[in-house]
């Protein structure tokens, strides 16, 4: 064990270790977050909805430019500004009382996100060897679950559904990493500023994104499917806690979280391994389909067997679309731009914005009586992400064509 770890980059160690106690913390009390605004403010669901997805929408731009600004100015300083906010806006979730303080807090936690996040991962593959890259997403996705596995159970036992107090702790648990990541990283600030030099404008950055036509029909297709993935902790969060065919939703619920954790932590290198043979927008054709059979099975489920065999469909397709999604964005990067490619991924947010809004919309028109016709039409929608990553793979396979014609009339006039 002493040998693998010996191979990453203090960087890695600090990133993957601190990611899973802040997400322990993270699923401790934000899953639980849409249950509290109905049940305990008597939020409408579309109203929920809106406050939960104004996080995504922040995050759509923001990340963009965070994620450009980490390459002018470096990772660190962009990544520790980013964190230490996050952990005021936790503080700020334990005291909030009115409907326009959770959608402020909330804007300023996807603004957060959006910029941590994706220079997070840009820095990962700013220090580890390509051949290295996928074994530490894997790495730093399993710490992600493993949080995930513990934070909900803590979050039920500390009564996060009906009260905010536990947002104390996970505003701890940033800050605790935040000063990690300064004590820790700061001598190697220089060294973790390789492939920054490069200088460029955002409007030259916007440019090259703009013409890569594979990234942008990647985003789309993304972007549909983070309509889908966006469902778990708001729609679905509200309909397990509220429905009538369900005794304990909010217990339920959060079972459904660590299900979703603990399915990852078992399938994720297995899943990996096998869909890595795959193209990228193959694979992420695989996840969205897996995603669109656990939506319907959330609406067709009457008892929780169901509901977990749904929510192990639904992590299936997450492991899909978590890895191979960076996976693609590391191999069309420049590496002068990658964090500028890692933070456009952000603009896949749109559909973690629009998703929970129409999601409490259709639970408003139907009521948490008719899941099937909620979870339907989610159903639906996110298979529209298919043709949108079909097309990026022409595309890609028409230019692997043309470079090979390419180098073949090279080699033949030398």
């Amino acid at each position: 064990m002493n040998g693998f770890f010996a191979k990453w980059h203090p960087a890695v160690i600090v990133i993957v270790t601190g990611t899973l106690f802040t997400r322990a913390a993270f699923f401790m009390t934000m899953p639980f977050l849409a249950i509290y605004l109905y049940s305990e403010k008597g939020i409408e669901p579309a109203m929920v909805g809106l406050i939960i997805g104004v996080s995504a929408l922040t995050g759509t731009f923001g990340g963009f430019f965070g994620g450009y600004l980490s390459d002018r100015v470096g990772r660190l300083p962009v990544m520790t500004a980013a964190i230490l906010t996050w952990s005021a806006v936790f503080a700020g979730f334990a005291i909030a009382e009115y409907v326009w303080h959770f959608f402020l807090l909330n804007m300023l936690n996807g603004l957060c996100r959006s910029w941590f996040e994706p220079i997070s991962r840009a820095l990962l593959a700013d220090v580890t060897t390509k051949e290295n890259r996928l074994r530490v997403f894997n790495a730093r996705y399993f710490a992600i679950n493993v949080g995930a596995a513990i934070g909900p159970v803590a979050g039920t036992h500390l009564g996060t559904s009906s009260s905010t107090g536990a947002f104390y702790i996970t505003a701890a648990a940033y800050l605790v990493y935040g000063l990690l990541i300064i004590i820790t990283l700061k001598g190697y600030s220089a060294e973790l500023k390789a492939g920054e030099e490069r200088k460029f404008s955002i409007k030259s950055a916007l440019t090259v994104l703009s013409k890569d036509r594979i990234l942008a029909f990647f985003l789309i297709g993304n972007t549909i499917v983070m309509m889908a993935q966006s469902q778990m902790d708001t729609t679905l969060a509200q309909y397990i806690g509220n429905a009538p065919q369900f005794e304990n939703g909010v217990k339920l619920f959060a079972y459904l979280v660590v299900t979703n954790a603990v399915t990852v932590l078992i399938l994720q290198f297995p899943v990996t391994n096998y869909v890595k043979r795959f193209q990228p927008m193959n694979a992420l054709r695989f996840g969205s389909i897996a995603f669109s059979l656990a939506l319907l099975g959330f609406g067709l489920s009457t008892n929780w067997i169901f509901l977990v065999i749904s929510m192990v469909f639904l992590t299936v397709g997450e492991i899909i679309v978590f890895v191979m999604s960076d996976v693609l964005l590391d191999d069309l990067a420049p590496d002068h731009m990658r964090g500028t490619y890692f933070g456009a991924m952000s603009f896949r947010s749109i559909g973690f914005s629009a998703g929970p809004w129409i999601g409490g919309l259709l639970l408003s028109t139907f009521g948490f009586e008719h899941g099937f016709y909620v979870f339907g039409s989610l159903t639906l929608i996110s298979l529209l992400s298919l043709p949108f990553f079909q097309y990026g793979e022409t595309i890609r396979k028409n230019l692997s064509a043309e470079h090979s014609v390419s180098t073949q009339e090279r080699s033949l006039h030398t």
